[in-house]
């Protein structure tokens, strides 16, 4: 259907949603800003500063929706009342609330944005966004994370296939809510990112879902293998994600310099 009229313009950026469209085209920016200005129409800005779910355009749904080893979340839009007041009334926006999870051409189900936070670490380098570290449900402090460079390896054992996930991330520590040393903050950071990534994958497998793209990584490097995987429906399990490795950088921490050392 979308690609019938050659009016149509694959660099457009595309969204799912549970809610009437009439009533999202309604919608309008705060400042009397022009529908242009909306997150419709230039998502880009609004992920750089806060990063869940990374906008998709239409040239790379397609790419992804046809590649038969891949999974691809469509974020969706809900309107909110709960971000911004204009006039002491509150003002309606658009926000991505979560995403669609697609393979084999299929809608596999839904996952809330709290479900796929772990995806936002493996997305892209620019991925910029504010964690909230606790202990014992505890919070300890806030921290700014960004630049996460990530590696998927393949592990194999007896003819079984698991991946690695190794992430680095730079993190600056904006908030502190209870002493704690550096490296207790790291560690806390890295455990926290970590539980992050593992329950957005489980998340994920419970709906047949690959949320990371950890077997178009066997799919590109053995067809073979993934093929005879895929036609026993384990191409991705539960226990496919076998390790996750973070390491948090901390390079400032209020006053303090080079923590590193």
């Amino acid at each position: 259907m979308t690609n019938r009229s050659q009016e149509i313009r694959y660099t457009k950026w595309i969204y799912g949603t549970k809610i009437s469209m009439k009533d999202l085209f309604t919608v309008s920016p705060f400042f009397q800003l022009s529908p242009l200005h909306s997150l419709l129409h230039e998502p880009e800005e609004n992920y750089e500063q806060f990063s869940f779910i990374p906008p998709i355009q239409f040239v790379n749904f397609i790419r992804q929706y046809r590649d038969k080893a891949a999974t691809v979340t469509l974020p969706t839009l809900h309107i909110t009342n709960q971000t911004w007041t204009e006039n002491l009334k509150q003002h309606p926006l658009l926000e991505v609330n979560g995403g669609f999870l697609l393979k084999n051409q299929e809608v596999n189900g839904w996952l809330s944005r709290n479900d796929l936070l772990g995806a936002r670490w493996l997305a892209t380098s620019k991925s910029h966004a504010a964690l909230i570290v606790k202990e014992n449900d505890e919070a300890i402090g806030s921290i700014s994370l960004q630049r996460p460079q990530h590696a998927i390896e393949i592990l194999r054992d007896k003819g079984e296939i698991g991946y690695r996930i190794k992430l680095n991330v730079t993190g600056t520590v904006q908030n502190m809510y209870k002493k704690v040393s550096v490296a207790e903050m790291r560690e806390m950071t890295e455990k926290t990112l970590r539980d992050e990534l593992m329950n957005t994958f489980h998340k994920g497998v419970k709906l047949n879902a690959d949320p990371f793209q950890l077997s178009v990584q066997l799919h590109r490097k053995d067809p073979s293998k993934w093929k005879e995987l895929a036609e026993q429906k384990l191409d991705i399990t539960d226990e496919s994600l076998r390790e996750v490795d973070v390491n948090v950088d901390l390079r400032f921490w209020g006053q303090r310099k080079n923590l590193n050392r």
